[in-house]
């Protein structure tokens, strides 16, 4: 079954837009800017599709986030890696320890790191849409899958 992605940008009028998967590619790896989004932070929509030929796709997935751009309209690579830097120190006090180990000793200076890591994350990573925001997307994108999950 065909799996593909498309993503949406919200304008600063608040419209949803759609930025085709390809020039997200392009602009990702380097090889084509996205000059109207150079030098920006722009809220992005990013969802996974499944569907059979001919029949209408069902949306599985669902994320809202910050994407940056830098001065030349690319993806801003030391933000992505910045990004995933601190996703993976936000689950550092997660990864193979039992809950009740990150009380004492060493592990609350993890649980603290992974704490502000987290909070960081949410802070510059990530947009909470307000309602309306999510009904507009899911519109745009078509119908959710039952049980679709929401990030």
């Amino acid at each position: 079954m065909p799996v593909w992605r498309r993503y949406l940008v919200k304008e600063p009028t608040g419209r949803l837009v759609e930025l085709p998967s390809r020039q997200y590619d392009r602009a990702d790896d380097g090889t084509a800017p996205i000059p109207d989004y150079a030098g920006r932070c722009v809220e992005l929509v990013a969802a996974v599709l499944v569907g059979k030929q001919g029949a209408t796709p069902t949306v599985t997935e669902v994320a809202f986030t910050k994407l940056y751009f830098d001065q030349s309209g690319f993806v801003d690579a030391a933000k992505r890696e910045r990004m995933i830097r601190l996703m993976l120190e936000s689950c550092a006090d997660r990864r193979g320890r039992k809950p009740a180990r990150r009380t004492g000793g060493n592990g609350n200076a993890l649980a603290k790191r992974a704490d502000a890591a987290r909070s960081e994350l949410m802070r510059d990573f990530e947009w909470a849409p307000a309602p309306a925001e999510v009904t507009a997307a899911l519109f745009v994108l078509g119908p959710p899958a039952s049980a679709a999950p929401l990030h």
